[in-house]
């Protein structure tokens, strides 16, 4: 290529205008208004080290979809089915129950086949209701039976059977998920897809992806917009309006079961029948210790021959078995004692259980959940009202999910305002940070309720979705409706609202996120990057991942995947060693893992009972606006561009110039067409060309990759400056 050491006065003197490396993308701006090293456009890309962009590694399954009770096809809608035969009494129809077996019994040929689902209604006549959708055997032309688990009593009253119903209650998407550590086990990590019929445990610690199944209370489902959440060692679904399940946590047991509910029962006297103090322990044997969990307060009620007087206080320390609890003691050694004691009464209005919320966070060794539900009723019949107050929450006594104190437990925020709470985050320094729809909120000292203070950090900002919120180290991110927000620690810990949104650089972006189905958002952090999933322009899912590195402090990509009915529905951090690292729940129930093939293909499940899809991941990145820092129409003359292959893969891409007054775009052809052949595993190239002396105010760099995972390390573009009218350019 041609250089040339002086210019004559008639010479167009060829000036040159490069970036060096990377650092993120910014498509607010002017693509001639951005810095050298920020690129106006990155779509599965990296940048990571040393300044360069690459495409994103694929992503991969880890576990394949599963089911809970859903339909497989194919199966038979029996259009018309005829009557259930009558008794005789033209009242209860003529079918019969023998322990879980039901026989029924039609009053023509039923058509129906062994393994074929029908739905019966009928009036319940036991714990377990018998109605819905059933497999069933064909025991004649004329009779039927179902199997239904549990059933422990006959029905009453007249019986409809058709074909099966497909409802809310036999969907197979997922509605919640989250990260389970077992707590008897701290290498041991899951990842729990909650379904609409049971629950299934994705061991990521392994590379077999085992699962386990964890299924519901007989009658119970959970239904679309459900929440999960681990807490005293527990999961916990909520599900709005209704009572909340619970797992034990134990992988043996493989039950959820309902929190306790209906009105809140005031605990009994604990008689201490033997207590013994040794080394400053005391040990004490009681009836039981069903009720008692660590670190509840007991009063000594009756003082007996233990040496406390009436009033005094202890705490439970470990309840060592079903009989037996400790606690510390200043006593001297002895053995033989008694006493009487007793957990907190209430005051006021009283306690209450768990008040049917939509989600729950842990906060300070306590529960905090909206308080929009009363639950009164006896235990396992509750009543559920709704108490149609969107905006106050609820804290749980300490290590106790189920105690709410409505006192000194409960606060209200912006009282007489339109507006709603959406998250909660349990922040450093004892601060409940309380996202409501339009503005954001603190509470203060949550370990002593009575002198517990809430005050308003913002009335300018609130939170559009939940799962959009992540504490990464002295910030919170949350999407509002400005786009990114981040609090900052500052003044000793105090929390603080920003003006500017993070994501103001990435606005061209924001502005075509769905406001529809922005609260449907999710995110993640991981590897110094805060990933959030969003529904953009017209679509009612999370459709496109936009990332934010930390260590660039700069958005980095908008990453998606080549398929139209792929979604980001739940993103978590889960795993352990090699295997920690982010994971996508889609609404089938596939687990993938992200950015975990080394090669450029994503491997996935869109559909439940189809085959996995593959795709190439599209990734491109756009240049700044190259202008030689002159406003005058240039002729672009040539370029080099550095180039790196993958360590792991051959690599190509498309090149393209897009210029501006005149617009137009330029084909520079491919890679391997300006090398000869593709890029080698891990070759190192300087590539030049030209621009067929084009003329443009300036020029931007479009590369988009085909093959493999090229790293782009830097680019250099030469023009002249050839047009200096002084009246117009055309």
């Amino acid at each position: 290529m041609a250089r040339y050491d002086t210019y004559g006065q008639a010479d167009d003197r060829v000036v040159e205008d490069l970036d060096q490396g990377f650092l993120g993308f910014n498509n607010k701006l002017r693509p001639d208004l951005l810095k050298a090293g920020t690129l106006s456009e990155s779509n599965n890309g990296r940048m990571d080290l040393n300044g360069e962009w690459q495409p994103r590694k694929g992503m991969e399954i880890f576990s394949t979809p599963f089911s809970p009770s859903v339909f497989k096809l194919p199966f038979r809608l029996h259009d018309t089915l005829p009557d259930v035969a009558t008794t005789g009494d033209g009242v209860k129809t003529d079918y019969s129950r023998s322990g879980e077996v039901l026989t029924i019994n039609f009053s023509g040929a039923h058509g129906i086949t062994t393994g074929d689902i029908v739905n019966i209604n009928v009036t319940a006549g036991g714990t377990v209701d018998p109605d819905g959708n059933h497999s069933c055997t064909a025991s004649s032309t004329t009779q039927i039976q179902i199997t239904i688990s549990g059933l422990d009593a006959e029905p009453t009253g007249p019986m409809n059977v058709t074909g099966p119903k497909i409802d809310s209650s036999t969907s197979s998407s997922i509605h919640a998920s989250c990260e389970f550590s077992d707590p008897n086990n701290a290498a041991t990590s899951y990842i729990a897809a909650v379904g609409t019929q049971s629950t299934i445990l994705v061991k990521t610690s392994d590379s077999g992806a085992t699962t386990v199944t964890l299924t519901y209370p007989a009658g119970e489902t959970v239904p679309e917009g459900s929440n999960v959440v681990q807490a005293f060692n527990k999961l916990f679904i909520f599900r709005k309006g209704k009572i909340a399940l619970q797992w034990d946590g134990d992988i043996s047991t493989t039950t959820f079961s309902l929190v306790s509910n209906g009105a809140y029962t005031q605990p009994t006297p604990i008689s201490i029948t033997d207590l013994d103090f040794a080394s400053g322990i005391a040990t004490a044997t009681v009836s039981s210790t069903s009720a008692l969990l660590v670190g509840d307060v007991l009063t000594v009620t009756t003082a007996g021959t233990s040496g406390y007087a009436v009033g005094d206080t202890v705490r439970v320390r470990e309840v060592t078995n079903s009989t037996t609890f400790t606690f510390a003691t200043d006593k001297a050694d002895a053995t033989n004692k008694t006493a009487t004691v007793e957990k907190a009464i209430s005051i006021g209005l009283g306690f209450s259980h768990m008040p049917a919320p939509e989600f729950g966070v842990p906060h300070q060794r306590r529960l905090v959940v909206p308080y929009q539900f009363d639950v009164t009723g006896s235990s396992g019949s509750a009543t559920i009202t709704d108490r149609n107050i969107l905006d106050e929450a609820i804290f749980s006594d300490i290590l106790d999910h189920n105690t709410y104190d409505r006192v000194y437990g409960q606060f209200r925020f912006n009282a007489g305002e339109s507006d709603f709470i959406v998250g909660f985050h349990s922040f450093s320094d004892d601060q409940l940070v309380v996202f409501n729809r339009n503005s954001i909120h603190t509470v203060k000292n949550s370990l002593s309720l009575g002198s517990s203070v809430s005050q308003v950090i913002t009335s300018d900002i609130g939170c559009l979705a939940r799962n959009s919120i992540q504490q990464i180290g002295n910030k919170l991110m949350f999407l509002s409706d400005n786009g990114v927000y981040a609090l900052d620690f500052i003044d000793l810990y105090n929390l603080r609202g920003q003006d500017v949104p993070l994501s103001e650089s990435i606005q061209g972006t924001i502005s075509r996120i769905n406001k529809n189905h922005a609260d449907k958002a999710v995110s993640a952090y991981f590897n110094n990057r805060y990933y959030i999933a969003v529904p953009l322009d017209n679509s009612s899912t999370n459709n496109a991942l936009l990332i934010y590195n930390f260590l660039n402090q700069q958005w980095e990509s908008i990453d998606s995947i080549s398929d139209n009915d792929w979604e980001y529905t739940h993103l978590l951090v889960g795993g352990s060693g090699d295997k920690r690292g982010v994971y996508v729940v889609n609404r089938t129930g596939a687990v993938h893992k992200y950015e975990e093939r080394s090669d450029d293909s994503d491997r996935f499940i869109t559909i439940l009972g189809e085959s996995s899809k593959t795709s190439i991941v599209s990734a491109s990145a756009v240049t700044r606006m190259f202008t030689v820092g002159s406003i005058d129409r240039k002729k672009w003359n040539n370029f080099e561009l550095h180039l790196q292959s993958s360590e792991n893969n051959v690599s190509n891409a498309n090149l393209e110039a897009i210029t501006e007054n005149n617009d137009g775009i330029i084909d520079l052809g491919s890679v391997s067409q300006l090398n000869g052949q593709e890029l080698a595993i891990d070759e190192d190239v300087s590539l030049r060309g030209r621009f067929g002396n084009k003329r443009a105010y300036g020029l931007q760099f479009k590369l988009t990759t085909t093959k493999g995972r090229p790293r782009l390390r830097a680019l250099k573009v030469a023009g002249a400056i050839t047009f200096r009218s002084l009246q117009k350019a055309e």
